[in-house]
């Protein structure tokens, strides 16, 4: 064959002799390209693909969640939707992304929570920014489709209506940390999700989040929580750039501050991640300085990393399932803090959602106020139509309040559940101590109710000095009356009231507390459990 090839029988030898020498010589070439033509053929568009997965894996996340809020932005400028289904609806397309993606690329789906990642180690910082300006032109590509679809510009970024953009930059701060300590803590946690043996509670804890914070945030900054959101709609809403593009970066910034806060507080509450990554526990048992400092020296500020699989969380590689997770018991300072965090934001939460409910019911008395004058001097009769928006507003704004605080305490029940035990109210912890299944909580029932009164406290603060009196009534900015509503006495608030906590103690002890096959105790594998404790304040 070689021969034929060469010039066949009838070619003069020394003619042969060349042509056989130059073959020979340029054969290893030959065979290499030949190599590498057929493994190219026969490569599967997957391997081709699969560098690129991860990052492609985030921009359709993030592209479905940011499509769905633009979609329904302009909805409520253009058709007067109800604003209580954005958070809903923002919720389900996280909830439904997440669980979709986070085989994949870990489901960040929002640039705060990538970069609460690589604070704690749990991420490098390559991946890190990779997956933000994934996600950042994501949020781009999906609020200019919905822009050509609908042909409308998205509305500015503003602040409602009696409140500053300070008080928004703020608000936006405080949820932005709640959704990236949640999902630090459902998802990045070596104790919630030990490796090789992920929870199955992870996605309705964050999309939990958006409804928690998305109907007040809505109220008072627009409800953005998400970077990928902010810049977004900005770039894709009115044509003045200035103002607009000045007010989405102080946004970020503080959905980024945020981020910070998060995976602060969360080494405060698993100490078990700074062990983990051999950097020790510092002062001591109490809650000093050392401790604070301990976990502020530990978030990854520089980009320092060991190796991309030791901090890449996604891996599940080589990793043998971890079953001494959950015997870990948390120490005292840490079970305070969680205490102290989880009351805060569900206090805040329903704060907010009250004031809201009383600005708008004490908007529709002045408008209703202001027709039956009208009616009286001009005669009008049984125009009750410029009413009906303020109407569906109250009602919406009645129907937030438990809707966002059950929210706040499922995701808050699966994020530290694991830590405190997430009671996040007094009569709880009195249940529990009573009930005597807690063998730490004889001792720390007094410092835990000292840390929930102090939440509470706190949040009051927090409310006030947001939701302030500029010039007018009390009664358009405080927080309603907390008593008898008309016709009702105080006796039967009073049993109303022991009641509903009687319940509720009741269901938190049968999920959280009993060791028994018909209640297994809460673990990395159940769900149940936020579900019945959040659903029962819903």
């Amino acid at each position: 064959l070689l021969s034929s090839s060469l010039g066949g029988r009838k070619s003069r030898p020394h003619v042969a002799a060349q042509k056989q020498k130059a073959f020979l010589k340029g054969l290893p070439h030959r065979a290499a390209f030949s190599l590498i033509r057929y493994r190219y053929q026969k490569m599967q568009l997957s391997e081709l693909a699969l560098p690129f997965a991860t990052y492609f894996s985030e921009f359709l996340g993030t592209y479905l969640i940011v499509f769905v809020a633009s979609v329904l932005l302009i909805s409520e400028e253009l058709y007067g939707t109800d604003e209580l289904w954005r958070p809903t609806a923002i919720a389900f397309a996280t909830i439904a992304a997440t669980y979709a993606t986070s085989a994949v690329s870990g489901s960040h789906l929002n640039p705060a929570v990538s970069l609460a990642y690589g604070l704690t180690r749990k991420m490098y910082w390559g991946r890190v920014w990779g997956y933000i300006i994934i996600q950042v032109a994501a949020g781009v590509a999906a609020s200019a489709t919905v822009v050509a679809m609908m042909n409308h510009r998205l509305p500015d970024v503003s602040a409602k209506a009696n409140y500053s953009f300070l008080d928004a930059a703020i608000v936006e701060g405080i949820y932005s940390f709640m959704l990236c300590f949640v999902a630090l803590n459902v998802v990045a946690s070596l104790q919630t999700n030990p490796r090789g043996a992920r929870n199955q509670f992870f996605a309705l804890a964050i999309g939990f989040v958006m409804i928690a914070g998305n109907y007040p945030a809505s109220q008072i900054s627009g409800g953005f929580v998400n970077p990928a959101i902010t810049v977004g709609v900005v770039l894709m809403g009115p044509l003045d750039y200035g103002s607009d593009l000045l007010k989405s970066l102080l946004l970020a910034a503080a959905q980024v501050a945020g981020s910070f806060a998060a995976a602060f507080f969360f080494f405060l509450v698993r100490p078990e991640e700074l062990a983990a990554l051999g950097l020790g526990v510092g002062g001591g048992t109490g809650l000093s300085c050392g401790r604070f400092c301990g976990a502020l020296q530990a978030l990854n500020f520089c980009g320092k990393r060991k190796e991309e699989q030791e901090e890449d969380s996604n891996s599940e590689e080589d990793i043998e399932v971890n079953t001494t997770t959950a015997k870990y018991v948390s120490p005292w300072p840490a079970r305070f803090l969680a205490e102290l965090v989880g009351t805060y934001l569900v206090v805040l939460t329903y704060g907010f959602c009250a004031v809201i409910t009383n600005q708008s019911t004490v908007g529709l008395r002045s408008k209703q106020k202001a027709l039956k004058l009208l009616e009286f001097e001009v005669g009008m009769h049984n125009e009750t139509m410029p009413t009906t928006g303020l109407v569906r507003s109250v009602e919406g704004a009645a129907l937030s309040t438990p809707f966002s605080t059950g929210a706040a305490i499922t995701s808050l029940t699966y994020a530290l559940g694991a830590v405190s035990g997430a009671q996040f109210n007094p009569a709880v912890t009195l249940a529990v101590m009573l009930s005597s299944r807690d063998p730490y909580v004889w001792a720390e029932a007094p410092t835990r109710i000292i840390s929930q009164a102090s939440a509470a406290v706190a949040a009051g603060v927090t409310l006030i000095a947001i939701c302030k009196d500029d010039g007018k009534t009390a009664d358009d900015n405080m927080l309603p009356w907390l008593g008898p509503a008309d016709g009702y006495t105080w006796l039967q608030v009073t049993v109303s009231e022991m009641f509903f906590t009687a319940v509720m103690a009741y269901i938190y002890l049968c999920m959280m507390t009993v060791e028994s096959p018909r209640y297994p105790k809460a673990s990395a594998a159940s769900f149940e459990h936020g579900l019945a404790i959040g659903f029962f304040f819903l």
